[in-house]
């Protein structure tokens, strides 16, 4: 018999960037434009796309490629210039005019407050959704329609979440107004919702890849790369791609494109400009720089890898790559863009796991990556599905039930439940690892808010089904060797860093007895609620249930989610042998780069190139170094606390892109 009830085994968690999407007059639509309209009796506007292929940000003529309801609460600017634009009273770089989404269904998109032109776009016109809280769009996506059951709608949220041991949702609460009155006895008169929050996410992972990492501290630059095939234009070759600023999730060509990629391959901005890190040194630019091998450095060029989602070939001088997440760098045009395609490793340079028996776990083509921390924190999106019986979605997916037994309301109902939390971002984290046991990392974060699929509510029967096909990792997302590595775990590579296979370097020297080790970042992640309702009316079914993704458009969520002062803390046990510590804590030294804290790991294998990821700590002085003799005679323990200002991690693995 099915289970009547949810259960833990039956429940899949995925997780994904949000990179926002800008959507240009011309682009992808083969010549066609949008157009503005006021909706009568509300502050609202609505955005319609009039036609166009089904390709890049489109799923079939003038349908965006984005789930009912998921863009409710996303910022939309308005871009353009106003010789050769329409929506120059729109534009943000010159009026600072800011728009939230309140719904997108279809081919429309509704934002308020109302815009102040209305009509059709022309050259030069660009929608801009900013990436927080909008995760990247899935190729996968075949389209919407009205019927629920119809429709086949997702988002590239469709990577591992690791070995997680325990997770926690963020948890959805509504702070409810209570209010006595005077005059009306003792009871509560007025009861009224107020704003609500998604807090307390948690996740513990023992950890097989450095890629949780990347959310915790921010910014990610790979090894430079040769040998991958090189993209570039027709008639210019190679490195003649136009300028990437800081928080583009696109690379422009001025032509067509020679070696172009597709979807779901990967692209290399390599860039030999330098980036600095915060550091005592007096002149990073005489430092180290770092090109993969080094673990006390000062600068490190900008290459970025990033995964393909769309490319668009509509403006043949202005040809795109658009990519799953937004580049952490400016760089200046002409720089060389390589591709990677995943399952194509002779060819393009893609990383793969060894498994001869005499060079198991070498990693061919091994990827060498260097996290730090910045200005900012990526955002991502987790989700979450939960189900009674172990079939996909209802809906019209290929691997969905199609002959009505699982059909909502039936006796063999899934009653499926798929919620995003979208605008994720990590609040605080720890490292922690044991003589005896596998390296742990524990990630705590809050959301903005939270989509979840209604197509389930809809009045007609029929029409009832899951609008979202929900991610399964080994159904229908993780389901062969090329789509686990496109999730983030690529065959073989889901084994743990275990401590034994570690080595700890301090104060200028191994140290050999250290039985714990435990690293802690605190991002000081802070939401803010501000001011932007509307007064667009809420769907409902005849039965008065709400048909809402996101209740009330988000208008009763945080807009922001803003990251604080960094604070990094190391506690390490170490069995005593060596005077060296005391003298350390007493002087009170500080240790600068050049004698950074390192942690090792190295995956088990006969071969070097093994996946390894290194915890670099710097400029660091010892707070605590209690040398007190035990009761049981035993050996001495010091329990070092020591306060750390930077945090940098290098690993080598067969992971494209965190």
């Amino acid at each position: 018999m099915p289970s009547t009830v949810y259960k833990g085994d039956l429940a899949e968690v995925t997780f994904g960037h949000e990179s926002g999407m800008v959507i240009e007059h011309d682009h992808f639509t083969n010549g066609t434009a949008w157009t503005s309209a006021a909706v009568a009796n509300t502050d609202t506007t609505t955005i319609t796309f009039n036609g166009g292929a089904s390709a890049g940000i489109y799923t079939a003529a003038n349908l965006l490629a984005y789930p009912e309801g998921l863009l409710a609460g996303c910022t939309l600017r308005v871009k353009t210039v106003a010789a050769t634009g329409n929506f120059d009273l729109d534009d943000f770089a010159t009026t600072g005019n800011v728009y939230t989404i309140t719904h997108n269904e279809g081919a429309d998109i509704t934002v308020t407050p109302q815009m102040k032109f209305h009509g059709v776009s022309a050259p030069s016109d660009t929608l801009i959704i900013d990436a927080l809280g909008c995760p990247a769009l899935d190729n996968k996506m075949v389209g919407w329609n009205t019927s629920p059951a119809a429709s086949d709608e997702s988002v590239l949220t469709d990577q591992f979440v690791g070995l997680a041991a325990t997770l926690t949702l963020p948890e959805t609460k509504v702070e409810v107004l209570r209010q006595h009155v005077v005059g009306i006895g003792r009871d509560v008169v007025v009861q009224v919702p107020q704003k609500m929050s998604n807090e307390g996410g948690s996740l513990e992972t023992m950890m097989n890849s450095a890629r949780w990492l990347y959310y915790c501290l921010g910014n990610e630059v790979i090894k430079s790369v040769a040998g991958h095939t090189a993209i570039g234009t027709v008639t210019g070759g190679a490195g003649t791609s136009l300028a990437i600023a800081m928080g583009d999730n696109y690379v422009e060509f001025n032509g067509a494109m020679a070696d172009a990629p597709v979807v779901n391959d990967f692209i290399v901005v390599t860039d030999t400009d330098s980036v600095f890190f915060p550091t005592d040194n007096y002149d990073p630019t005489t430092g180290t720089l770092w090109t993969g091998a080094q673990t006390s450095f000062t600068r490190a060029e900008r290459n970025e890898i990033r995964r393909v989602i769309a490319v668009d070939h509509t403006v043949v001088t202005k040809r795109r790559v658009y990519v799953d997440d937004p580049f952490c760098f400016d760089h200046t045009a002409n720089k060389t863009i390589y591709k990677i395609t995943p399952d194509d490793a002779a060819l393009t340079g893609s990383p793969n796991f060894v498994t001869t028996a005499a060079n198991y776990g070498d990693i061919t083509n091994r990827n060498s990556r260097l996290l730090f921390s910045g200005w900012h924190l990526p955002s991502f999106a987790i989700e979450a599905s939960m189900r009674t019986r172990d079939i996909g979605s209802y809906n019209a997916h290929t691997d969905s039930p199609t002959d009505g037994a699982a059909a909502p309301g039936s006796a063999n109902d899934s009653k499926q439940l798929t919620r995003i939390y979208k605008g994720c971002k990590v609040k605080d984290w720890s490292l922690t690892a044991d003589a005896d046991a596998e390296a742990k990392l524990t990630v705590n974060f809050d959301a903005l808010m939270c989509y979840t699929d209604t197509g389930r509510l809809v009045a007609t029967a029929g029409d009832r089904g899951d609008r979202y096909t929900a991610h399964r990792m080994f159904e229908n997302t993780g389901n062969g060797p090329s789509e686990r590595k496109l999730a983030g775990i690529a065959p073989n590579t889901e084994k743990p860093f275990l401590f034994y296979n570690g080595s700890i370097t301090a104060f200028g020297q191994t140290m050999a007895q250290v039985t714990n080790f435990n690293l802690t970042g605190n991002n000081n992640t802070v939401t803010h609620y501000t001011v932007r309702g509307s007064s667009r009316k809420e769907r409902r079914n005849t039965a008065g249930d709400s048909l809402e993704q996101i209740p009330f458009s988000g208008s009763r969520n945080p807009a922001l989610i803003v990251e604080g002062k960094n604070e990094y803390e190391l506690s390490m046990t170490i069995i005593v042998d060596d005077p060296l510590l005391w003298h350390e804590f007493r002087t009170n030294r500080e240790r600068t780069d050049s004698n950074p804290i390192t942690l090792t790991l190295t995956k088990a294998g006969p071969g070097v190139l093994r996946e390894q990821v290194i915890i670099i700590i710097d400029d660091y002085i010892i707070a605590e170094a209690p040398l007190q003799i035990p009761d049981d005679k035993g050996v001495i323990k010091s329990e070092l606390k020591i306060m750390p200002k930077h945090v940098k991690v290098v690993a080598h693995d067969a992971l494209l892109h965190c």
